[in-house]
């Protein structure tokens, strides 16, 4: 059987990781549109969906979290006239950061579920990690403004929908009792935003690049 030669073996595959590429941006867009549009109703569908922590850190928390990183090495490459790190230092910066918001979104979800019966709520583990890798969508999907430096304070918009996502989202997801969601989220967030400063000070001084 002869073979077309002018056809790279390789073609199908990369038309199939685009195609998958492409279904997941339009998960992940229409997540994020569903959640902002009626939470309520989104969360209750985000609880009845099966999966795994690994399925939504690999498949859900890294994508996203590459886009802040990415756009802020873009940048400051491209905006940054050299005066905050040498190429190299930046891409390190990049790659610290991403694993930074990946551990970062873990970590919340661990203290979502461990503090749990201090609020009334059920302790479930992966509840608690949908809960902290979807509320998160905002944040990262707005760090695509990171490109500008000028509009840094783009993300901060991010993080109120997310505060308000989570919020939102622990009764369906925690069984927390609506009473106790704010003071629950609250708790959820001072401890997020604490822990994303303290590592981005630990990776700073370790890569010597802005986060």
């Amino acid at each position: 059987m002869e073979t077309n030669e002018d056809t790279p073996q390789g073609a199908p595959d990369a038309r199939a990781r685009m195609a998958q590429a492409r279904r997941k941006t339009e998960f992940i867009l229409s997540r994020a549109w569903g959640l902002l549009r009626d939470p309520k109703t989104e969360w209750e569908q985000i609880r009845l969906e099966e999966t795994s922590a690994a399925a939504l850190m690999l498949g859900y928390v890294a994508p996203l979290a590459a886009v802040p990183a990415l756009m802020g090495l873009v940048g400051a490459l491209t905006f940054g006239g050299g005066l905050i790190g040498a190429p190299a230092q930046l891409v390190v910066g990049a790659v610290v950061s991403f694993l930074v918001f990946v551990a970062l979104i873990y970590f919340i979800g661990l203290l979502t579920n461990a503090i749990a019966d201090n609020f009334e709520a059920k302790r479930d583990e992966i509840a608690a990690l949908k809960l902290a890798a979807y509320a998160a969508t905002p944040t990262f999907l707005l760090g695509l403004f990171a490109v500008a430096p000028a509009l840094w304070w783009a993300p901060l918009i991010g993080l109120a929908l997310s505060a308000y996502l989570l919020h939102r989202g622990l009764a369906p997801l925690m069984r927390c009792p609506p009473e106790r969601a704010l003071a629950y989220a609250a708790t959820i967030i001072v401890a997020g935003l604490v822990a994303l400063v303290a590592m981005g000070l630990l990776t700073s001084c370790l890569t010597s690049a802005r986060l």
